[in-house]
């Protein structure tokens, strides 16, 4: 993708990684001597941003991205993500690289890379049968793990209106390809490509030594229900760690691809699977 139509940026800082402040500041100087109109989340809400926006810079890590990305949900925005520290897997520029890139961006030369995002519905019953509904969007990951001191749950999911599986565990997560290599990773879940369309459903902790991580097509409905051990346990959803919302064996979760795309834009130095021999130590 090329494009010369960058004449409006947000910038979202997580003020708490190093020097962020000071990239930020050098940043908003080097783009206002251009003449780019700058949106700075410090001093501008997001929801009045990114109506706005032609691209985002995002200082921080990947919770920064992650951040941005649970927001959009109305219009998607080519984020371009700066690491200042930490493992950085979609904050593939390093902040001595910021300029070169944006040089290359307003030169037309922007590469930008649609990942898949999953949508997430909840449906609770209350009291008097009353249903209330609450959605979520999320780059990496929709999980359900069991609350503060409950104990084991009994998790039912359904792919495709069909029964997949019941287990007894911890809880489960949903992941994009993009997620894949994040919290799915760590409780055994595959790598998945990120130009595939599919999604990576993980068992936490379950009592089944058979039972292994799905990937299904990202077309499929996923469902899924929970029974806690006590009437009075709940669960926790998560959508990416950065919005939750507290689950019983009244609700039930539909997860599905999200209509929307993530735009990220990519580095002009590294390819994903250079990333994954950096970052994971993969053998050349």
């Amino acid at each position: 993708m090329t494009t010369t139509s960058i004449h409006r940026i947000g910038i979202i800082t997580n003020s708490r990684k190093p020097n962020a402040n000071q990239v930020r500041e050098e940043l908003l100087e080097w783009l206002r001597k251009r003449n780019v109109e700058v949106f700075d989340s410090i001093e501008t809400p997001l929801e009045k941003t990114v109506p706005h926006a032609d691209l985002f810079v995002c200082l921080g890590g990947d919770g920064t991205i992650l951040h941005l990305a649970g927001r959009m949900i109305d219009r998607q925005v080519p984020v371009l993500g700066v690491n200042l520290g930490g493992l950085g897997f979609l904050t593939e520029v390093r902040s001595e690289e910021l300029y070169e890139e944006l040089k290359l961006i307003f030169a037309g030369e922007i590469d930008v890379e649609e990942r898949m995002l999953l949508s997430a519905r909840v449906w609770s019953f209350g009291e008097g049968k009353k249903r209330s509904e609450q959605r979520f969007q999320a780059l990496n990951d929709i999980v359900i793990n069991r609350e503060g001191l409950t104990r084991y749950m009994t998790i039912k999911i359904d792919v495709g209106g069909e029964c997949a599986t019941r287990f007894f565990g911890d809880g489960v997560i949903c992941a994009t390809p993009t997620g894949s290599t994040a919290y799915s990773l760590s409780a055994g879940g595959p790598i998945v490509h990120p130009s595939l369309d599919s999604i990576v459903i993980t068992p936490i902790c379950p009592h089944a030594s058979a039972l292994r991580p799905l990937v299904v097509p990202g077309r499929e409905s996923i469902r899924i229900q929970i029974k806690c051990a006590g009437n009075q346990e709940k669960a926790l959803l998560t959508a990416d760690g950065q919005m939750d919302a507290q689950i019983d064996e009244q609700s039930t979760v539909e997860v599905t691809r999200s209509e929307n795309r993530f735009k990220l834009v990519k580095s002009s130095k590294r390819t994903y699977f250079g990333t994954l021999r950096e970052k994971f130590d993969f053998p050349a």
